[in-house]
């Protein structure tokens, strides 16, 4: 059983979505005003919120995500939008204001149940950690980011990759990928532990990415850190595996960030001014032109947005 607040000045609408949801064995809770809505969640344990656009009060729907967003005890609830505006333009604009899914008036009943459910089970999913590295997963970074975009607060994301990893997989074995992955999240998490307390947070990504997300002031020392610290035990790796000999000839042919053979790292790195406004979907793109950008030159090591 899920706790859902339905924010909705249609009492007959609020009320249909509340029985169906409640046959679904939910618990519902009615609001008219965004400010209303707010204060429930603040009073009690809330699973989900439903919330309309076009509310009385002095908040619109998009203004109550926002909030949402940037309160530090209510920046992780699922938020569903429902509302008449279902243009292409509003709904990007109320997926960039932090709700986690956008469905138009009028609706279909049986999808909005299921919708519902998807975002009740992918939440219980964002509070578990991955099993392989025992870090945030996707969903709990892109939360976190989203939050710290609703504060506007200053802040560095880098995506950090495992650049060759299936030619290193190729060449060492299959379990060597999982090797690879877990000696990279070990570097992530002990420089972690050397920031300030809740300053840096890393997420595993899936497959061989990850996402760092610092503060300004230590994001050059931490990202370098990354870099050292991997080619510095990159060669134990290859030697654990039985596979020192391609390690040296390897690393006897030319430069390491350059050398096409060795698994590296790459760090792509870009974030928030005060004075800027960004997307969490701003910054993945400018994350992945700065991947594309790198791999095509074939260098690895740290890339960073020079814009910011």
């Amino acid at each position: 059983m899920a706790r859902i607040i339905i924010v909705d000045d249609d009492y007959r609408t609020a009320q249909f979505i509340g029985a169906n949801l409640k046959a679904q064995g939910h618990e519902c809770t009615m609001a008219s005003k965004g400010e209303d809505a707010l204060a429930l969640a603040h009073a009690h344990p809330i699973d989900l919120m439903i919330l309309d656009v076009m509310i009385p009060g002095g908040a619109s729907g998009f203004q109550i995500c926002r909030q949402l967003r940037s309160d530090p005890e209510l920046y992780a609830l699922p938020i569903l939008i429902l509302s008449a505006m279902s243009g292409e333009e509003e709904i990007r604009h109320g997926l960039a204001q932090g709700a986690d899914d956008y469905i138009g008036k009028p609706f279909d009943m049986q999808n909005l149940v299921q919708r519902v459910d998807m975002l009740l089970r992918a939440n219980t999913d964002i509070k578990s950690l991955d099993e392989m590295t025992s870090l945030p997963g996707s969903g709990a970074i892109k939360r976190e980011l989203q939050r710290r975009i609703s504060r506007q607060e200053e802040f560095v994301a880098a995506s950090v990759e495992l650049m060759r990893l299936r030619e290193f997989a190729y060449q060492c074995g299959k379990q060597s990928r999982v090797d690879a992955i877990r000696h990279l999240a070990r570097i992530l998490k002990m420089l972690a532990r050397q920031a300030p307390e809740e300053s840096c947070v890393v997420g595993h990504m899936g497959g061989g990415y990850f996402i760092c997300l610092l503060q300004p002031a230590q994001a050059d020392a931490y990202c370098e850190g990354v870099v050292k610290a991997w080619r510095e035990n990159v060669g134990t790796l290859y030697a654990n595996l039985g596979q020192e000999k391609i390690y040296r000839e390897a690393v006897s042919a030319g430069p390491f960030g350059q050398c096409a053979s060795l698994i590296d790292v790459l760090v792509c790195i870009t974030g928030q001014r005060r004075r800027d406004r960004v997307s969490s979907q701003g910054l993945f793109e400018t994350l992945t032109q700065l991947r594309n950008k790198a791999l095509a030159s074939g260098v690895s090591g740290i890339h960073a947005n020079r814009r910011m």
